[in-house]
């Protein structure tokens, strides 16, 4: 417990200092996940390395974390922030370097190829079909149950957001690796489909409805109202406790992106059903 105090306090001595080198602001309720390398800081909260972003990217130049796709706008300076680190200290990026490097070479070797679609995100490589729900956005999938987003997009198995699974040559989500038309020899797919029957009993007997903004992603169903904090934006909510994101926006509870809470009809974090 009083290790827990003492890094609570440093944690939030770094946001208050930190904020004055650049960047965006940092979203202040994601204090807790701060140093602590256990990934579950989401999209706007400080980090002080990769390690403690959902997303595997720690922008510049105060350490945010940031989508891969993002990280260089609003003033980001890109993936790979080291709290300490600089042009003086280099020790601590080249010595995490080694780390990424590896599995990223080992990739050709044991995963399929791209074969169209945005480029994957190497850092990704060890989260690639161990079906745990870790792989973040840009990383390869070689199904839905890797991706912490639920959607495993075509054509070459890549996590996507689920508004975003059509952009930049992508072609949907539900992406299997090696099912296609000709080869649905679909045990994979047949097995992943109960997942969604008790989401369609659960949808019409226990979350409220949509009122108002976007409508909820179905797939969603299962995270709703559980407080484990794994449902992805889009997926419906009954407080910020079921977000990745830590965002439930209202006006009818829908994960968000903390920089999208007002966006197509949403009323802004803050949500209890």
């Amino acid at each position: 417990m009083k290790s827990f105090a003492i890094v609570s306090l440093l944690a939030l001595a770094s946001y208050v200092s930190a904020q004055a080198n650049g960047g965006p602001p940092f979203d202040p309720a994601g204090v807790p996940n701060v140093g602590n390398g256990a990934g579950k800081q989401f999209i706007g909260g400080q980090c002080l390395s990769a390690a403690d972003c959902g997303s595997g990217c720690c922008a510049g130049p105060s350490g945010i974390c940031s989508g891969v796709g993002a990280q260089t706008q609003a003033g980001k300076t890109g993936c790979g922030f080291v709290s300490g680190s600089a042009s003086t200290s280099p020790a601590a990026p080249a010595a995490a370097a080694p780390a990424a490097a590896a599995p990223a070479a080992a990739a050709p070797a044991s995963l399929p190829p791209n074969v169209g679609g945005p480029p994957f995100d190497p850092a990704g490589v060890p989260n690639v079909g161990n079906g745990a729900g870790k792989q973040f956005i840009g990383g390869q999938c070689l199904s839905a149950a890797d991706c912490g987003s639920g959607c495993c997009a075509g054509p070459s198995g890549i996590c996507s957001g689920v508004g975003a699974q059509t952009q930049a040559g992508k072609t949907g989500c539900g992406f299997v690796s090696g099912s296609s038309s000709l080869n649905n020899a679909g045990a994979a797919p047949a097995a992943a489909q109960p997942a969604a029957a008790p989401a369609t009993a659960a949808s019409t007997t226990t979350p409220p409805p949509n009122v108002g903004g976007p409508p909820f992603d179905p797939a969603g169903v299962p995270n709703v109202g559980n407080g484990a904090g794994k449902q992805f934006i889009g997926g419906q909510c009954l407080s910020a406790a079921d977000c990745g994101s830590g965002c439930c926006a209202g006006p009818s509870g829908i994960c968000s992106g903390v920089g999208a809470q007002t966006q197509a009809g949403k009323t802004g974090c803050g949500f209890v059903g």
